[in-house]
């Protein structure tokens, strides 16, 4: 029993360099020089080696070699719950932009409505070439221990207030009140606000935009109800809205996930149609809105100029660590489809 357990130990153990070297008749360098992009090697040697690698099973340990050298290619990815589709979709795009220029995420989670202060420092730890964070706010401090370390630092969806940090943002602002116009141009004329979490950056530039706006236009908003940016909380709020007397005739939603669980409890709960007696506006364009199922008018959040943003940001800053710092601000548009008559 105990020669078979270690003999399990021994065949799970990782093949190193030397190894390698050892078998293929080579140096040391010989390998790791194999297995560094770019790096020059004889043909013949390259092929010794990459035979002794497949017999021993060897990969290279990426951690190990950034302990000597300046790059690891890891990049930090701070994420939320990943439990909207919009955050699913950006995470997703955003890890094929990184394998695209040779760069692996290393993920970690953090609490969408806090500062990211531990999970970025476990990124830390890793010796990332650098952090993006996609979910959560910083602090000055968070910032700073980020700078202490020469770990260049990019920010989506949060704009800080000083000059400290690269960071990319959609025009919330634009974006809410591209949907006011829509609105006050249309039939409807009792509009309602379901608002996504009071902690995030983007609902306060979204609610502020959209009701003054509305209000500016001469249509106030007629009810806001407080949600979550979940499925679950859209039902709760259109079912709070549209079984009221007096309900409204439109609902602006602060995402597509709060939206479609107000179609949901439009059509299955209340047995309303969409957009005749209620039209429903989201916001971010994710690919399930343009399912024939919610047909969602909604605003789009350009993902792909993200991904692009945050790619070339990261680069630059990689390649220059003392250009100014850049606050990027995407352009959102409407895109029109069945829910709503405007």
């Amino acid at each position: 029993m105990t020669d078979i357990g270690s003999d399990r130990v021994e065949r799970r153990r990782r093949a190193t360099s030397v190894e390698v070297a050892r078998l293929a008749g080579v140096s040391q360098s010989a390998v790791s020089r194999c297995f560094t992009v770019g790096a020059s090697i004889a043909p013949d040697t390259r092929e010794k080696v990459m035979t002794a690698a497949r017999a021993l099973g060897y990969r290279p340990n990426v951690l190990a070699r950034g302990l000597v050298g300046s790059r690891t290619d890891l990049v930090g990815v701070v994420v939320g719950n990943l439990d909207t589709p919009f955050e699913a979709f950006l995470f997703d795009r955003l890890t094929d932009a990184l394998a695209a220029i040779g760069k692996k995420p290393l993920v970690v989670r953090s609490d969408p409505a806090g500062d990211v202060a531990r999970p970025l420092l476990a990124a830390l730890d890793y010796q990332v070439d650098g952090v993006v964070v996609l979910a959560g706010g910083v602090t000055r401090a968070t910032v700073d221990s980020a700078k202490l370390l020469g770990v260049p630092l990019i920010l989506y969806g949060f704009v800080t207030t000083a000059d400290l940090v690269d960071c990319v943002c959609c025009d919330n602002a634009a974006g809410a009140r591209l949907v006011a116009d829509a609105l006050l141009a249309s039939r409807y004329r009792r509009a309602a606000y379901v608002t996504g979490r009071s902690s995030a950056f983007s609902e306060g530039e979204r609610r502020a935009a959209f009701l003054d706006r509305m209000a500016r236009g001469g249509r106030p908003v007629v009810r806001v109800v407080e949600g979550d940016y979940s499925h679950a909380g859209g039902m709760r709020a259109g079912l709070a809205l549209l079984s009221a007397a007096a309900r409204p005739d439109a609902v602006f939603c602060g995402n597509d996930a709060t939206a479609f669980g107000v179609i949901d409890a439009a059509r299955r709960r209340l047995g309303l149609r969409v957009p005749e007696d209620v039209a429903v506006i989201g916001f971010d364009d994710v690919p399930m809105a343009a399912w024939p199922g919610y047909d969602l008018t909604t605003v789009r959040n350009p993902v792909d100029a993200i991904v692009a943003t945050v790619r070339d940001m990261l680069a630059r800053r990689l390649a220059d660590a003392g250009e100014p710092y850049v606050v990027h601000r995407t352009t959102p548009t409407l895109v029109r489809r069945g829910s709503a008559a405007v």
